[in-house]
């Protein structure tokens, strides 16, 4: 494989002319068999998208997992230096002299990307505060959620690892804690928040890898545990899912709002160790749209965890949004129900036993009211501010007392264990 943003690997948008190739001899020894309509997908998105796809399936992090692999080599002492770095930064363990791949690994996560631009950052987090907290979490539950529950590999991940089936509202309210740290003006900055939260995430997904691959996950039928395309895909479901659905609901984005907020979302991407060669190119909706096809096509669909996964979402949502809502918790389940129905139409929906409602007849009526408000703030400055305003001071009530499970685990990333919260070792 080639460096991360090697120019070598055609862009995956990039359209591309040439006839469809036949595959090597030596091509099906790497074909994990959930990836299905491979032929299909190459006539459709060019052989050059198809086979960096295949190639990324068999590609976890590499500078993340060989930090899990040194730190084993070194617990504790390395472990309390490297926390130390990713908060303060390398330089605080200068004296330490930290090994190879921690250093790597921090000099990697401190540098700047060249694209970056921090005021486009500051206008992204905007565009994402400007929604509020109610059709945030109506986009990441209903929306985001529902898809990422809805791939069969990313579901049985999940259930192996009982995040979200055991413990379904502390993990949903930990996403939430990651997007909004992430979403605050300035949380992305260097030791900031959001950056130190998603090199923790990071972090844990290594760590996850590392335990699986242990225990004898076999690569040749699923590919690499969190792998590449499971990791963008799951990128995808933060921008371009939420994006779609917030449109569907009347809260729309100029094409300029769109591009900062794919600005703000590549930079998350580059902190969680994403490979550049997938998400550079993705800058609006439309480029979004056509990588998520071809990941959707070529993988396996729903499943009886992705069901239990969104059923569990989708009743913890409703109770999380009863304070606020101040309705019954049956009716907002209901509300929650009729909205996963519309983004992602019947047939998925009745895959994942997603509840049949009349509330679906309501839908059409509250995005005329979300149109209206949106066309408000829109022509009132002062109106806009007001609601990042609002959405900020919300977003400062936190979600999840104590440490999350991935901020947990950072202090113990080399335990050869799934992911395990404070009150999980405090009960045992």
């Amino acid at each position: 494989m080639g460096d991360i943003g090697s120019s070598s690997v055609p862009p995956i948008i990039e359209k591309e002319d040439e006839p469809m190739t036949v595959p090597s001899p030596h091509e099906h020894e790497f074909l994990p068999p959930h990836l299905i309509n491979l032929d299909t997908a190459r006539q459709r998105f060019g052989t050059g998208k198809v086979n960096l796809l295949i190639e990324l399936t068999h590609i976890g992090d590499p500078i993340a997992d060989a930090v899990i692999k040194e730190l084993e080599e070194h617990e504790p002492d390395m472990t309390h230096m490297f926390n130390r770095g990713i908060i303060y930064g390398l330089k605080t363990v200068e004296v330490d002299t930290p090994s190879p791949a921690v250093r790597a690994f921090l000099e990697a996560t401190e540098a700047l990307p060249t694209w970056l631009d921090p005021e486009r950052l500051k206008r992204g987090s905007e565009a994402i505060l400007s929604i509020g907290q109610v059709w945030t979490m109506f986009a990441l539950g209903p929306g985001s959620l529902t898809h990422t529950y809805s791939s069969a590999s990313v579901a049985s991940i999940l259930v192996r690892t009982g995040n979200l089936t055991k413990m379904a509202q502390r993990r949903i309210l930990e996403t939430g804690t990651w997007y909004i740290q992430s979403s605050l003006p300035g949380g992305l900055l260097r030791g900031a928040g959001g950056y130190i939260h998603n090199v923790q995430v990071r972090l844990l997904h290594a760590r996850i890898r590392t335990t699986f691959l242990k225990r004898g996950w076999d690569t040749s039928m699923m590919g690499v545990p969190i792998n590449q395309v499971e990791m963008v895909r799951t990128w995808l479901d933060f921008t371009y899912v939420p994006f779609r659905a917030l449109r569907q609901f009347g809260i729309t984005f100029t094409r300029a709002e769109l591009g900062d907020l794919y600005h703000l979302w590549q930079y998350i991407a580059y902190l969680m160790g994403v490979d550049e060669r997938f998400f550079r190119d993705i800058t609006d909706q439309e480029h979004a749209q056509e990588l998520l096809a071809l990941i959707d096509s070529t993988t396996e669909g729903a499943n009886e965890d992705s069901k239990e996964l969104t059923q569990a979402m989708l009743r913890i949502v409703s109770e999380l949004l009863q304070p606020t809502l101040k309705l019954p918790v049956t009716t907002i389940f209901d509300i929650v129900s009729a909205i996963t129905r519309r983004l992602h139409g019947d047939q998925l929906a009745d895959q994942l036993g997603v509840k049949r409602t009349w509330m679906s007849t309501l839908m059409p009526l509250i995005s005329l009211g979300n149109r209206i408000k949106r066309a408000w703030d829109r022509r009132s400055a002062t109106a806009r501010r007001q609601a990042v305003a609002r959405t900020v001071q919300a977003f400062q009530h936190p979600l999840i007392h104590g440490p999350t499970t991935y901020q947990y685990n950072a202090s113990h990333p080399t335990q050869q264990d799934l992911p395990r919260t404070k009150e999980h070792d405090m009960e045992n």
